[in-house]
């Protein structure tokens, strides 16, 4: 639905826009890299593994894949000092890294390259059992020190007891549109849902609005395969140029993490299309920790 915009709100918000630019510019390019800086909650919920270690870096490869504009992923040996988030059989593994990550504004070829063989701290996705940089940030490779990782295991820790507390949360309480959602759920998976019914429940579950979050985040821990394993949807993301996105959801879970996407504009897992049952794992375990930290406690910090 496009909403017409009110002309005096839209004015007060660019004065406020115009103020703030000016304000930025006063206080220095310094500070406003600072701003711009990813969510640190987000780097260590995103990560399935975070360590400490020196890298081996393919220079040869990346230089040649820079010069030839033919872009490809490289393997990025690593030898393990101190694992800071995850389990690791082996202090020598290996990531994949894309040789044009910048372009999407993660690590660049330069400071990869500039940092082989020097202490570091590398933030990590798990994907189909290959390691890739959590997110096209900078930030998921870092110069090691004792703060960054006094800060990756407090962060880490203070994540797993928002779980538990997230856990504890839903099942002592009865949350909003709880027997909508419960309802809806069942509709997902009912074996004589046609597609067109099935579009109606996923965009009904989307219609019960922000406040229903924490609900649906209660309810996708649901392995269930849907009987209609598409989901039709207006772009979710400002200034889209793009027509209708079409998504593959395989189970509850899946179909959930995009209905949890629109609804909160925050794009944490990449489940949208299926997954691994790891990979739904630990989008179930991002939601909690979301669910803390914006409807507990953390939301007043």
């Amino acid at each position: 639905m496009t909403l017409k915009p009110d002309e005096d709100l839209m004015r007060k918000i660019l004065n406020v826009s115009i103020f703030l630019a000016l304000t930025l510019l006063c206080m220095g390019r310094a500070h406003a890299e600072v701003e711009q800086q990813y969510p640190f909650w987000q780097l260590v919920v995103k990560s399935y593994l975070i360590v400490e270690g020196k890298i081996s870096v393919p220079v040869a490869a990346i230089r040649k894949a820079e010069q030839d504009g033919d872009h490809h992923y490289v393997v990025v040996k690593v030898k393990v000092s101190k694992v800071l988030k995850g389990n690791l059989e082996s202090e020598d593994f290996n990531f994949r890294y894309y040789t044009d990550t910048e372009q999407y504004g993660g690590v660049s070829r330069e400071k990869i390259i500039s940092l082989r063989g020097k202490p570091v701290v590398l933030f990590l996705q798990n994907v189909k059992e290959k390691y890739y940089l959590a997110a096209y940030v900078p930030e998921t490779l870092q110069f090691a020190s004792a703060t960054l990782a006094a800060s990756v295991q407090k962060e880490a820790d203070l994540q797993e007891k928002l779980i538990q507390a997230s856990d504890s949360y839903a099942d002592g309480h009865v949350l909003h549109k709880e027997s909508e959602v419960q309802s809806l759920v069942e509709l997902m998976v009912d074996k004589r849902m046609d597609p067109a019914g099935a579009q109606t429940v996923y965009e009904a579950v989307i219609a019960l609005g922000k406040k229903a979050v924490p609900t649906i985040i209660k309810y996708m821990d649901d392995r269930r395969k849907l009987t209609i394993p598409k989901i039709t949807l207006d772009p979710w993301w400002p200034n889209a140029h793009e027509g209708l996105v079409h998504y593959g959801p395989e189970t509850v879970t899946d179909v959930l993490s995009v209905a949890l996407m629109v609804l909160t504009n925050e794009d944490l897992t990449a489940i949208y299309n299926g997954g691994t049952e790891l990979e739904r794992a630990e989008a179930v375990r991002i939601w909690k920790i979301y669910e803390r930290r914006t409807y507990g406690k953390l939301a007043k910090h």
